[in-house]
């Protein structure tokens, strides 16, 4: 039934060294049309990559920064930041931050390249 609605169970967070991380949708390696969701989260984190596509951040709660091309925003609940395709991107929460990312189309299937991940310091 291709018009029936499509239900994603609630599934818990896992990091395995990195942040928790659920993918809603997966990408696909060889490319996709259709946007790729993913909840994550950061306590007290840091993570940086760069991607081929655009990729927005939704915040559910807590409190992001994210910086890219030499600038920093601050976003809360509610608010939405987008760090384009091609871009490095740093993602930090001081304290703690909840996401749901969004990867825009990428029909090319470039990839993703992880530069760093790590814990935040006083």
């Amino acid at each position: 039934m291709p018009d029936a609605p499509v239900k994603y169970p609630k599934q818990p967070l896992v990091g395995d060294g990195g942040p928790g991380v659920h993918w809603i949708t997966r990408p696909d390696p060889k490319g996709w049309t259709a946007p790729v969701l993913m909840e994550w989260e950061l306590r007290g984190e840091t993570w940086t990559d760069e991607h081929a596509h655009d990729e927005y951040a939704y915040v559910l709660e807590g409190r992001l920064f994210v910086e890219s091309a030499g600038v920093t925003v601050e976003a809360t609940a509610g608010d939405t930041v987008c760090v384009r395709g091609g871009s490095i991107g740093r993602y930090y929460a001081p304290d703690y931050a909840r996401m749901l990312g969004i990867y825009g189309p990428n029909p090319a299937g470039g990839g993703t390249r992880l530069l760093g991940f790590g814990k935040l310091t006083d």
